[in-house]
């Protein structure tokens, strides 16, 4: 088995976690997350400390180290809750927060609005968008899948596209069209 599946959870004080049959809840002070796992998966508590074991006639032994990871971070969502920072780049390119919609002008000839979905929290402040939520996958679904893919960072000049705060300096831009015959 790997290391992850191995690991044991430490549940803090504040947060409750109430194991059902095939699901489990975790509530905090941010919210509540809940978690649904296979039934060949069984999910152990005892004095604080969570852990995932494989059952004696399952086969799926990747999935305990996953299940493992994802009531981790459940845990972590409701006590510290996650965020992803952005940043809106390029001549004309902006972004601003209306009702419960994100516009963006991007260079294209329409406005994009992007609906934000419920459970997230999104703060704009000039041209930096703070995705904040206590899923974890969901915060990273609507930052990658939603809002990064409307303009990726170019890779033929800077400062140009949707990046995460700091990433700009990373991206190794490729040479244009050269005429050298």
């Amino acid at each position: 088995m790997s290391k992850i599946a191995n690991r044991s959870v430490l549940v803090p004080l504040n947060v409750k976690v109430i194991l059902h049959k095939e699901k489990i809840l975790v509530e905090g002070p941010l919210g509540k997350n809940e978690i649904n796992f296979p039934n060949g998966l069984e999910v152990i508590n005892k004095e604080n400390k969570i852990s995932t074991k494989l059952n004696n006639n399952s086969e799926n032994i990747a999935l305990v180290g996953t299940y493992n990871s994802l009531i981790y971070n459940a845990i972590r969502g409701v006590t510290e809750g996650y965020q992803e920072v952005m940043e809106v780049k390029g001549i004309g390119y902006k972004v601003s927060l209306k009702d419960n919609k994100l516009e963006f002008l991007l260079g294209k000839s329409h406005p994009i609005l992007l609906d934000i979905p419920k459970g997230i929290e999104v703060k704009t402040e000039g041209n930096k968008i703070m995705v904040k939520g206590i899923n974890k996958q969901q915060v990273r679904k609507f930052a990658v899948n939603d809002i990064r893919t409307l303009r990726l960072p170019s890779i033929y000049k800077k400062a140009k596209g949707i990046y995460y705060v700091g990433e700009e300096e990373s991206i190794k831009l490729k040479p244009g069209k050269s005429l050298n015959k």
